[in-house]
């Protein structure tokens, strides 16, 4: 309980300060905001960009992001409607099975041997 507490307290206080900073205002307003946050951290991530060897692969432009959202988003789209048009055949199988295992563990054991002798 005191973990979600922590959760929720944190999540709640990074929401008011992006609130109260203006991130959810129109574009002029987040855009300057961007501006003042790159020049305060570049010189930062200058410092790092030294220390750390490693070289970080570009972003990919706009376009292709663009892209790829529109296109797995399309992918997921088809995947649910195919499940919805296969669901009928889905729940007949599916309650198929189920009467059949149900309707064989209703019928009487055959009886066993053991029981026979005695």
């Amino acid at each position: 309980m005191l973990k979600f507490g922590v959760k929720s307290a944190v999540l709640g206080s990074a929401v008011y300060y992006t609130i109260d900073k203006g991130v959810w205002k129109d574009s002029a307003t987040t855009s300057a905001l961007y501006e003042d946050l790159e020049s305060g951290v570049s010189p930062y991530v200058g410092e790092l960009k030294k220390q750390i060897p490693y070289e970080l692969p570009p972003l990919p432009s706009n376009d292709r992001v663009s892209y790829l959202f529109k296109y797995y988003w399309n992918c997921g789209v088809k995947a649910t409607f195919r499940f919805l048009v296969d669901l009928p055949s889905h729940t007949t199988n599916a309650a198929t099975k189920a009467y059949d295992f149900i309707s064989t563990s209703l019928e009487a054991p055959p009886p066993s041997p053991t029981s026979q002798e005695k």
